[in-house]
């Protein structure tokens, strides 16, 4: 029989999370076989040691079936989870072309909504999910996770895909313990609704270096978060996508319950000098407003200010 073949790409504080779960449960089980894709000390430290997952709870230490930096040599895949960077993912897309067949089901994990049509878009053959997290996790030091809190979803799932398919997944995530939300309809909604959150949080703690905490406080920032959101509503609507109307009532109050230290990795990466995901979380609402011809001032001077 051959094995179900399953790949984490990019094992950061979601893909380590997740392919922790995954390796946990079903690595070593011959019906099955865990591949974690990583790069440079993380992956040696995995190979090595296996992964650390720091818990508030436990801590575990997993070791997947396989660790490479070589996609093409794991032959064709059942279930690939991309986690990683979305200004990574198209150079990822391509090291796994060969891995990706009709029967591979796709599931993005990535901040934003741009990195679900263009996987659709590059494997059109493939089963693409729409998915994405709710989870405070990062990389600690190579070879160690630490998750912050219970608090985690994995909200998944693209109605047009086999009724088999699906069910699959699902039995997979409940076999690992993996606290998941399975969407037969609405499921774009669900996601748009998380981009609707990140995305004035990553750019307006990113423009002015401050915690959310403390932007919520001030008045002037506190309405442009609230426009931010309005905005990025409009433009949802103009791709057919309709979000809560109590949608920035509900985004400001999971502001008001962060910690007031809270920012985003956005923030963190523009802080450090290095590559962010500006185009995916800012960028892209400027673009799609443009096409569709909405309004969105303050997305605009945002991402002028940002880019510049």
């Amino acid at each position: 029989m051959e094995k179900y073949k399953i790949a984490v790409v990019g094992i950061g504080g979601v893909g380590g999370y997740y392919g922790g779960k995954f390796a946990q449960r079903f690595a070593g089980d011959e019906k099955y076989e865990i591949s974690f894709i990583a790069r440079g000390a993380h992956k040696e430290k995995l190979e090595q040691e296996g992964l650390r997952l720091e818990l508030d709870e436990e801590v575990q230490t997993v070791h997947p079936d396989r660790v490479t930096a070589d996609p093409s040599s794991l032959g064709k895949l059942d279930l690939i989870l991309f986690c990683v960077k979305s200004y990574g993912l198209a150079q990822v897309a391509e090291q796994l072309a060969e891995t990706i067949g009709p029967d591979t089901v796709i599931l993005p994990l990535l901040n934003g909504v741009e990195s679900i049509a263009y996987l659709q878009q590059r494997f059109p053959e493939a089963q693409v999910l729409w998915g994405c997290v709710y989870i405070i996790s990062s990389i600690k030091e190579p070879g160690v996770v630490q998750v912050q809190g219970k608090y985690n979803r994995l909200i998944w799932g693209n109605p047009r895909l086999p009724q088999q398919k699906l069910q699959q997944v699902k039995r997979l995530f409940d076999e690992a313990g993996i606290n998941h939300e399975h969407y037969e309809q609405e499921v774009e909604e669900k996601v748009w609704e998380k981009f609707s959150f990140i995305s004035p949080v990553a750019s307006l703690t990113s423009l002015t270096h401050q915690p959310m905490g403390q932007i919520v406080e001030q008045p002037a920032l506190r309405a442009q978060f609230q426009e931010l959101t309005l905005e990025l509503m409009e433009v949802a609507r103009a791709k057919g996508v309709i979000l809560p109307a109590e949608l920035v009532k509900q985004n400001l109050a999971v502001v008001e319950r962060m910690q007031q230290h809270v920012t985003s990795s956005m923030e963190r990466d523009f802080a450090q000098g290095k590559e962010t995901e500006l185009e995916n979380l800012t960028g892209y609402v400027v673009r799609e407003a443009a096409k569709y011809g909405v309004p969105v001032p303050q997305y605009e001077q945002v991402y002028r200010e940002l880019k510049g």
